[in-house]
């Protein structure tokens, strides 16, 4: 009998897909931007272009931004979607604010979240 179970439980559970690795979001994160634009002073928005990994389609969301003296870091979140399969990822986008400081390189950040079936 628990052969059985083991069989019917291997039977329902599904291989992940391959998901797009860390560096492949960071890619398409770094070439993602149209441009940035303003049509009220202080309302902007970003033109994205929508991206495609191996199959995966792309989104980014901008869920935040935070400001020090010097540091502006942005925060996304990205979900890669393909065949009834979601991969979620967390980016942290941290850059010097102009002028340029040569000393603190831009830092890109992509945390995955897992893979979750979706619709």
């Amino acid at each position: 009998m628990s052969l059985a179970a083991v069989s019917a439980t291997s039977a329902f559970a599904q291989v992940t897909p391959n998901e797009p690795t860390k560096e492949e979001i960071a890619e398409a994160y770094r070439t993602k931007s149209l441009g940035v634009g303003m049509a009220i002073p202080a309302l902007q928005w970003e033109r994205w272009r929508i991206k495609e990994i191996r199959g995966w389609k792309l989104h980014f969301k901008r869920i935040g931004e935070k400001r020090s003296p010097g540091v502006i870091t942005h925060k996304y979140e990205a979900v890669a979607r393909k065949n009834g399969w979601c991969a979620d990822y967390e980016i942290a986008d941290t850059m010097v604010a102009p002028p340029a400081n040569p000393d603190m390189p831009p830092v890109l950040v992509v945390d995955p979240n897992g893979v979750r079936a979706c619709r």
